[in-house]
């Protein structure tokens, strides 16, 4: 019996959490597999009964009592006979002696772009009124051209990889960037590309509504919506039978919508926390991200899964893999030219019917090649090797990119 367990903070939430659930979901069809879930905070209103059927779900201290937090994993980890852990997104503090005293093998699995802590360094050395003001007074100019950034993001991606068995990525560029930064010879790596799966829809809608959706979290440091209300602004007038429509709630939610009223925008509506999304991708005829960083966003790849035309800053490997070819399977636009984006979006819009309908057909074929059931068998081969004897000089990752 082979049991693994995932950490979360928030369960379920986001695209982390529902690839975890992929996964379980897709071992629970094979004998000698045990999945289990760590979790901060539960909401068990999105629970349902296929999840429970799947894994046991376990809570855990948060990450502000980190001590406890790692104390209660370990307990974990010997009650439950862990063979694998998975730390998604980030290695838990205190884990290489975790891994000597139980002997569990462990896997990070980064959800984002390689690095993608530089930028939430920046962002948390100015959130709240004293550190806003240390920022201002002493910080930007240590970090503004982002290479002290960078240089910690390295620091703690190199910590993290040079303690773990597997290191996973979200795609076979992202695992070409981080060796080269962190100065892996290829053959020698343990960093495996594995791509967030994504389900087919039986009945696309191709019959879309004039409506350009954004769907995800009101996150300023890592989304960027208030880029996306000022582009509506540039082509609302010259869109005057389309909407904008947001999907989805955080922390600065009242601060854009604060934003659109301020700039006197039209059409615009901000729907909150949904749990009906497919039923807006169903609609919308054009699916937005203005992002500062992605991983392999989820929103894009539901939107396609949907039929609908994407449109985002090509700023990492990820999005890029995602859209292309450019023009054939989604719009990449340079990062960040609001101008270039606005004139792209123009151009989505006037197209004739019979091109939108070929773009959103490339989008759905695209999409097939990340079906939930080859992404979970990566998985479930990666657990297999990793519990397996180690063999020398073997470059393994090499296989999951062939499935």
């Amino acid at each position: 019996m082979t049991r693994i367990a995932f950490i979360h903070n928030n369960f379920p939430a986001g695209g982390a959490e529902r690839v975890t659930i992929d996964i379980a979901a897709y071992l629970s069809a094979f004998e000698g597999y045990e999945v289990y879930v760590y979790a901060s905070r539960i909401s068990e209103g999105l629970m349902t009964e296929d999840m429970r059927k799947t894994f046991t779900l376990r809570k855990i201290p948060t990450q502000a009592v980190p001590s406890a937090r790692a104390r209660e994993i370990e307990r974990y980890i010997v009650e439950d006979d862990i063979d694998v852990l998975v730390q998604v997104t980030k290695a838990i503090p205190g884990i290489d002696d975790i891994k000597k005293r139980t002997g569990v093998r462990t896997i990070v699995s980064c959800h984002g772009e390689p690095f993608w802590q530089r930028h939430a360094i920046v962002y948390r050395r100015q959130k709240g009124a004293v550190r806003k003001l240390i920022w201002n007074l002493y910080n930007r100019k240590r970090y503004e051209d982002g290479t002290l950034a960078m240089k910690k993001a390295v620091s703690r991606t190199l910590r993290e990889y040079e303690g773990c068995d597997a290191y996973t990525v979200l795609c076979k560029p992202y695992k070409l960037e981080t060796e080269e930064r962190l100065g892996i010879e290829p053959e020698h790596s343990h960093i495996y590309p594995i791509e967030n799966p994504e389900y087919s829809v039986d009945d696309v809608n191709y019959e879309k509504e004039n409506i350009l959706l954004f769907c995800g979290r009101f996150e300023n440091w890592s989304k960027r919506i208030d880029r996306l209300l000022r582009i509506w602004s540039k082509v609302q007038n010259k869109m005057p039978d389309w909407r904008l429509v947001l999907v989805g709630d955080g922390e600065n939610w009242e601060e854009l919508k604060q934003m659109a009223a301020d700039m006197s925008l039209e059409r615009v509506s901000f729907e909150g926390r949904r749990t009906n999304v497919a039923d807006y991708y169903r609609k919308a005829s054009v699916v937005a991200l203005t992002s500062e960083t992605e991983g392999w966003p989820l929103a894009l790849t539901e939107a396609q899964a949907q039929g609908c035309i994407c449109i985002a800053f090509g700023c990492t490997s990820g999005i890029r893999e995602v859209l292309s070819p450019d023009k054939e399977c989604g719009f990449i636009v340079s990062p960040y030219d609001e101008d270039e984006y606005a004139r792209i979006l123009l151009s989505i819009v006037s197209m004739p019917e019979e091109e939108k309908l070929r773009v959103r057909k490339n989008s759905v074929a695209k999409r097939l090649e990340y079906v939930p059931e080859s992404i979970a068998e990566k998985w479930r081969l990666l657990f297999d090797e990793i519990c397996a004897p180690a063999r020398e000089n073997e470059n393994k990752s090499e296989k999951y990119e062939s499935i």
